[in-house]
């Protein structure tokens, strides 16, 4: 089987690694450089020991561009061996018929699922029209092999669904029912009631699982992000006019459905007049917002819940009624009581509570342990893969995945082809961080741009820090990510990047600092301007404090570690193949405080310069 993957040396050696790991543990970890391999090493030893075990290949990424590029892997391996590999996404991104009734996209999965069998019930019992996408060509031959033959990304799936009059995402989770390989994003599976849903139509268990993580350093995040929620005044305007509409039912005499938004904003609004004062956010106790909605509504906390209850039972109704009316069975009343009666359970040890002036006003249950949530994960056997999990002991200590043998490959390319300094004469350390600073911060980045004259990416630390130089005025023209910037506007961004010769403005922890690929002369200075602290919000102290009870270490955990895993990601993007060479420009002294952990990191007392004489060495050693 191997044989036809065309592996390197290294490669096959990790794949061993990996497979000997996995038959004593229940788990193993890689860290290996960008450009290394890791999709193919991964999977070649995930499907390898499956094969061995009798298990299936689950392949979990964060985003669909880095989901594309185990597609790419795959599909070259389909050429020389015949695997039956399938990519699923939630019926937000397959399914056609919400995309031509509904407008907008902030429906549920259980929505969704309620409006998609409610359809397929009713094209059963004879009625065709109530879905024209869902047909017999859903279950034919031709269909299936044009998933496992072209093994398409959900982008060309849906236009060949549309095209052919044929539910992708349907068509999608019958073929995956016979997959040996099956990619899907971690919210997919993160999510308990999905997976098990999924996992009952794969006809697995989870311990017939090889589970793949791709970019593994985000995990953490990703479950504290799954677990976390708000109830913002924005949710709760939707609700009242959503009850209105609805009949605006009474939850006891003369207290209504609009009274219970009612009582919810005032607590929101009193909470925030009371606890931020000047600040933006503060930390409250879960409590707080209960005992402020009942006593400004004159009613016992019993009361409170009581009523609770019987809001998500109209909201409940009012989710009948669309589905009666054909229409997606979404209510902003049942997601609102869904919210308050998480809230109960919220007020343990491992969320923290805020208020803050975002949204004009919103309550949030922040989660700072995510051990809870990746449990299930520790059923099957796992592959950890990134090229940034160091220190290995806080990865295993944050993720609750204790027995984790892990590795780190060594630098596959040549040592001199990389170049990492530091400016050690400026600061973005917010006390420090003048004007006299962000100009100075400016007129470096330009000289870098200008007098280095390479294909040059500059990450900074926030978008606040981007718009703050760009606004100083910059004499050249560049490109620049933004918040609002869609999925597919940032493809046609980064085609032009790697097309053209102006410099890209990205920040670290976005989008392009992970996953993008920018071999050659697409990318060769990357300048880090600034060191990515967390923001010193309610949440980051309420996870330090958290970490230093835990841990006995709240700085390394909640400080280092991810400022490690930006920068690194960062930095990662440069270096694609043994040809590649790069300069990666730290621009703030703080960086001095990593070198334990980037030991080739040295100082520059004129970055410009070092980074201009290290390609022209480079140019004359070739």
């Amino acid at each position: 089987m191997r044989e036809t993957w065309g592996l390197r040396d290294y490669q096959d050696s990790l794949v061993d690694y990996i497979i000997s790991r996995l038959q004593d543990h229940e788990a193993v970890a890689i860290e290996a450089p960008t450009g290394s391999g890791k999709t193919i090493t991964g999977l070649c030893a995930a499907v390898e020991f499956a094969s061995k075990t009798k298990r299936k290949v689950l392949y979990l990424t964060r985003t669909n561009s880095q989901q594309e590029q185990v597609l790419k892997e795959l599909r070259k391996i389909n050429l020389k061996e015949r695997i039956k590999a399938v990519p699923i996404q939630g019926r937000h991104n397959l399914c056609p018929l919400y995309m031509e009734l509904e407008e907008g996209s902030d429906f549920s999965s259980d929505s969704l699922s309620r409006f998609c069998n409610s359809r397929k019930k009713k094209v059963r019992d004879g009625d065709s029209k109530a879905c024209r996408f869902y047909n017999d060509k859903v279950r034919a031959n031709s269909t299936q092999e044009v998933i496992y033959t072209e093994i398409p990304d959900a982008d060309k799936f849906l236009d060949y669904g549309i095209k052919n009059t044929v539910c992708p995402y349907e068509s999608l989770k019958l073929a995956a029912s016979n997959a040996d390989v099956v990619v899907a994003p971690y919210s997919y599976f993160l999510n308990g009631f999905i997976a098990d849903r999924f996992l009952s139509r794969w006809g697995v268990s989870r311990e017939d699982l090889v589970v793949v993580m791709d970019e593994a350093h985000n995990l953490p995040d990703l479950a504290r992000e799954l677990s976390s929620y708000e109830i913002t005044l924005k949710n709760i305007e939707l609700a009242e006019k959503e009850a209105q509409e609805y009949g605006d039912s009474e939850l006891s005499e003369r207290f209504r459905a609009t009274d219970y938004c009612e009582m919810l904003r005032n607590a929101i609004i009193d909470l925030r007049e009371e606890h931020l004062e000047q600040r933006d956010e503060s930390r409250i106790q879960f409590r707080d917002l209960i005992e402020y909605a009942a006593i400004g509504a004159k009613i016992s906390i019993e009361d409170f819940w009581s009523y609770t209850s019987i809001f998500a039972l109209f909201g409940e109704m009012i989710t009948q009624k669309k589905e009666d009316m054909d229409k997606v069975p979404r209510s902003h009343v049942l997601a609102l009581s869904g919210k308050m009666l998480t809230w109960r359970e919220s007020e343990d040890d491992s969320y923290v509570a805020i208020v803050s002036n975002d949204d004009d006003g919103k309550v949030e249950a922040f989660c700072m342990e995510p051990r809870g949530i990746l449990d299930p994960l520790r059923k099957s056997k796992t592959i950890h893969m990134s090229g940034t999990l160091e220190p290995f002991k806080i990865y295993r200590d944050i993720t609750g995945f204790s027995d984790l043998p892990a590795k780190k490959m060594r630098n596959i390319f040549p040592e001199e082809n990389r170049q990492i300094i530091y400016f050690d004469d400026i600061s973005t350390k917010y006390d420090e961080f003048t004007q006299e600073q962000a100009e100075r911060l400016r007129d470096l980045i330009a000289s870098i741009i200008e007098k280095v004259g390479r294909k040059t990416v500059v990450f900074f630390t926030s978008y606040n820090l981007m718009d703050r130089i760009i606004q100083l005025g910059l004499n050249f023209h560049f490109l620049a990510e933004s918040r609002r910037t869609s999925q597919q506007d940032l493809m046609n961004l980064l085609e032009t990047f790697r097309k053209g010769k102006a410099p890209l403005f990205a920040v670290m922890g976005g989008r392009i600092s992970e996953g993008m690929n920018f071999p050659g002369e697409q990318l060769e200075v990357v300048v880090i301007a600034g060191i990515p602290y967390p923001r010193p919000d309610a949440r980051h102290k309420a996870l330090f404090a958290y970490y230093e009870t835990v841990h006995r270490n709240g700085w390394e955990y909640a400080v280092t570690f991810p400022v490690l895993v930006k920068m690194r990601q960062a930095m990662g993007r440069l270096i694609r193949s043994a040809d590649d060479i790069g300069s990666a420009i730290i621009l703030d002294r703080r960086a001095a405080y990593f070198r334990s952990y980037i030991p080739e990191l040295m100082l520059s007392h004129d970055p410009v310069k070092d980074s201009a004489d290290f390609f022209e060495l480079r140019k004359k050693r070739a």
